[in-house]
């Protein structure tokens, strides 16, 4: 067999193995095979985060609704029961009553604001741009979430393939190895060859184990990462990832920024929240303009101390006397007669003593301290702040951009460098193995051959991943899928 077709065969066992490699932690639980849509939404489950950015969206809609319910009018009810002991105030004569006097009012009041400066409706506008910006907040977590499971993700399958190509080079040597030993066995090669290439082997072992030591590393970091103690060992799909090419993204940077602008939840969360100022210097003005109001109220009341009145009978009652001709004669006259009866009822009571009462209020604001004026200047500096994050975030998102493109423009030169490189050191290497199978080269030179075409495979393998990274993040930037 040859050492192209072994290398072959070799690659696409390594990948297979790397697809269903394990991790130390990951222990005897069942194995899970996930795809990367799959990652990505267990992760936006479990995410703590996530969860805690959802927990202030509903606060934040709470509060929204809470705006708008003040716009309406206000009702109240109250009762009061009392009871006096001894010598109390008859609520009705008003005079003093030696008995035990319980006494209970109820009473409904109502408001309703009519004007106040458009202070209810301009803060009902701001807990909107509020409600918005946190959407937007919420939004723009779960997409970067996302964006971190996609880049742990190809990390993981960066590192299965350069576990593979790692092996593969193991193999290669010990197919050399064998070779040699059998040149060496017939005379042909001397058995220093043979020593170094076992040295060769050992040091490529120990860079497996180095590449396997990265893998675990980055499958920790995903599941960390997924959040969900339910998965302790997972496999990962494999995707085809695109060929690096510096002509594959055809839009400028200037057009990503532009289509960035429009869709990137940071931005528009900063914008909500300089609209929502603005609001807020309304808020603030309508302090110093009149409130007008109405309200209205009713009332009633009871109380065991009054009573119905009864006719008893009648009594004679003397007046006094009239001297007529020297002779006193008395005075008297016939009166009905009347007692305390039952106590009043209840609720004839309560319609007896009913208050109605409806009122304008007018209250209009003349001197607060400064208040006022403090308040106004505070909502514009609020508003000034909100306006410099905004701006912020648009330079962060700009440079952020900018970044990225030139990172991916380099990785896709760099990819066709490398490519370039292997291919030209696959060539020289299959020269050197022949000359060193016939003994015509010495070890030094097979070897550093054969590890300068070995770092060009991983340095090729590196710079793909990497191309494929800094185009998902572009993608990120313009709302794009992140998934393959």
């Amino acid at each position: 067999m040859s050492i192209k077709k072994y290398l072959s065969l070799t690659l696409l066992a390594g990948l297979s193995w790397g697809a269903h490699a394990q991790t130390a932690i990951q222990g005897n639980a069942s194995l899970v095979h996930l795809s990367l849509s799959q990652a990505v939404d267990i992760a936006l489950q479990h995410n703590l985060t996530v969860k805690s950015y959802e927990v202030n969206l509903k606060n934040a809609e709470l509060t929204y609704q809470q705006a708008k319910y003040n716009q309406l009018p206000s009702l109240g009810g109250n009762i009061n029961q009392a009871a006096s002991f001894g010598r109390s105030i008859n609520p009705y004569t008003n005079g003093y009553d030696s008995r035990n006097i319980n006494y209970n009012n109820v009473g409904l009041n109502a408001n309703l604001t009519l004007f106040n400066g458009g202070q209810l409706r301009n803060t009902l506008l701001q807990n909107e741009f509020a409600l918005k910006a946190t959407q937007q907040d919420l939004q723009s977590m779960r997409e970067n979430i996302a964006l971190q499971v996609v880049l742990s993700y190809l990390s993981i399958l960066n590192a299965e393939d350069q576990l593979s190509i790692a092996q593969a080079q193991t193999e290669i040597t010990k197919l050399q190895i064998d070779r040699t030993q059998k040149l060496v066995t017939a005379g042909t090669l001397p058995v220093s060859n043979v020593l170094d290439l076992k040295a060769q082997l050992a040091n490529e072992e120990s860079n497996v184990v180095s590449f396997q030591s990265s893998l675990d590393i980055n499958k920790l970091t995903l599941q960390q990462l997924l959040n969900d103690s339910s998965i302790r060992m997972f496999d990962l799909q494999r995707i085809q990832v695109p060929v690096p090419s510096s002509k594959a993204y055809d839009l400028s940077v200037d057009a990503i920024y532009a289509k960035a602008l429009e869709i990137q939840p940071l931005v528009r969360a900063a914008d909500f929240r300089v609209q929502g100022a603005s609001k807020g210097v309304a808020v603030a003005k309508a302090f110093r303009l009149p409130t007008l109001s109405m309200s209205g109220s009713w009332s009633a009341n009871q109380s065991n101390a009054l009573r119905t009145i009864e006719l008893l009978g009648t009594q004679t009652v003397n007046l006094g006397s009239v001297a007529i001709g020297g002779t006193s004669y008395p005075v008297s006259t016939v009166q009905p007669k009347y007692g305390e009866g039952s106590t009043v009822g209840y609720f004839d009571q309560l319609n007896n003593t009913q208050n109605k009462v409806i009122s304008l209020n007018l209250n209009i604001p003349i001197f607060a301290k400064y208040a006022n004026r403090t308040r106004v200047t505070q909502a514009g500096l609020q508003k000034e702040n909100a306006e410099i994050e905004a701006e912020r975030a648009r330079l962060t998102l700009r440079q952020n951009i900018e970044q990225a493109y030139v990172n991916m423009v380099n990785a896709a030169n760099k990819y066709e460098a490398s490519s370039t490189q292997v291919s030209a050191l696959e060539e020289s290497f299959r020269a050197s193995e022949s000359r060193f199978n016939a003994g015509t080269i010495d070890f030094v030179s097979y070897n550093l051959q054969k590890t300068n075409l070995d770092k060009a495979r991983l340095a090729l393998i590196q710079v793909k991943y990497d191309f494929v990274f800094r185009t998902k993040i572009l993608d990120y930037y313009q709302g794009k899928s992140l998934t393959f």
